[in-house]
């Protein structure tokens, strides 16, 4: 696969901004420039002391991954030392742990080279022995058939064996990967439901290891995982909660205004419409844009950003389910007045049969620093809307 570097998309501007990073993450660390996404990775259960383990050996972007990866080898190395003498539980921790050193380690690698590919490996593969002790036959990896190749996705059903239980389905944003979001699964099979987090076209396994790049119809696959979970006596897909984050959000409304199944849409910092100019997205998010689609040029960026807006009334009044908005005051991904728009639009064509929008004044995109209170409310708004529980909305 093509590093950063290999495209006309970008400007000048961009290569003196990818040097200047580079010199900045010389001069003050990486540390101190990852600072914004601490919280982040804490809301997906990583302590501080694994964080900064991962960035103190960090000296510049360039050898993120090289030094990282050490740092994964060693920690990994250290708890087969002591495996043998721990209990079930302390396993659990230890491999859900590792998987996730494993991801930062993948992630703050730009350039997709053999040792991010391996590390992404090395995420997956412990997650999955980690879910597998933990849970048993309560946890199972599958395989959702797209266009002749195969997605890959993780599915958490409830503890007890209570019947067929509704199901909520994760669809994350354009940088993670479906093992990031282990907390979430968690607090959603805790309550009851099946979880299930994919990696859709261009995401984490389907783009690093498959090389299946985003698609226009990338909102399909959700449909598609919900033909496959039919056929497991556990899971109702006649309850469905989509749980959408960042440009996911957007990607998971469209899937709701096209899926009768869905009953209940949660927004966390969903975009209404990407930025009208390529030219004017941060130097990161064009190095990923570009992976993710393929597009190397400008007029194969422009037409992936075209087909990238739900700012339409052919999306927005299809949509039939309850729906919940959740947002950051200070998130300077996507406004506030966006997420206003969309709730007006949606209560304006009549069809929802609730829409409501909460704003978390000091939240920042997807509201990373306030995680345990967003699960809180997502859990309930799934509850109300999936089972018939009476709990009281926020």
């Amino acid at each position: 696969m093509k590093n950063i570097s290999d495209t006309e998309a970008y400007t000048v501007y961009d290569f003196v901004f990818s040097k200047a990073a580079r010199t900045l993450s010389n001069f003050i660390g990486v540390k101190r420039i990852t600072r914004p996404f601490w919280d982040r990775w804490r809301a997906s259960g990583i302590d501080d002391a694994t964080i900064f383990r991962v960035l103190d050996g960090i000296a510049t972007i360039d050898n993120w991954a090289t030094v990282a990866g050490r740092v994964v080898d060693e920690e990994i190395a250290a708890f087969a030392q002591v495996r043998p003498g721990l209990t079930r539980e302390q396993e659990v921790s230890g491999l859900r742990r590792l998987s996730y050193v494993a991801n930062m380690a993948q992630w703050g690698s730009l350039p997709i080279t053999d040792e991010k590919l391996r590390l992404y490996r090395l995420s997956r593969d412990l997650y999955v022995e980690g879910e597998t002790l933990a849970n048993g036959d309560r946890y199972r990896r599958i395989d959702v058939p797209w266009k002749g190749r195969t997605l890959h996705g993780n599915l958490h059903l409830p503890l007890s064996e209570a019947g067929p239980a509704p199901v909520v389905i994760v669809v994350h944003g354009i940088d993670g990967c479906k093992e990031e979001h282990l907390a979430t699964e968690l607090r959603l099979q805790e309550a009851g439901f099946c979880a299930l987090v994919m990696d859709g076209p261009g995401q984490g396994e389907a783009m690093l290891l498959d090389r299946i790049l985003w698609s226009e119809d990338f909102h399909c696959m959700v449909g598609a995982a919900l033909d496959v979970l039919a056929d497991n006596p556990a899971v109702d897909t006649t309850r469905v909660g989509l749980f959408g984050m960042s440009v996911g959000g957007l990607w998971a409304l469209r899937a709701a205004a096209g899926d009768q199944r869905v009953r209940a849409f949660y927004d966390l910092g969903g975009p209404i419409s990407p930025p009208r100019s390529f030219s004017h997205l941060p130097f990161l998010m064009k190095t990923k844009m570009c992976q993710v689609t393929g597009a190397r040029d400008a007029v194969a960026i422009a037409q992936v950003l075209g087909k990238n807006s739900i700012e339409n009334d052919a999306t927005v009044s299809k949509v039939s389910c309850a729906v919940r908005i959740m947002h950051g005051g200070r998130d300077r991904v996507v406004t506030v007045a966006e997420k206003e728009w969309l709730r007006d639009q949606l209560r304006d064509f009549g069809h929802v049969p609730e829409v409501t929008l909460e704003v978390i004044p000091a939240g920042d995109h997807c509201c990373t620093g306030y995680a345990t209170q967003v699960r809180a409310d997502m859990v309930a708004f799934f509850l109300r809307h999936l089972t018939g529980l009476a709990v009281p909305a926020r």
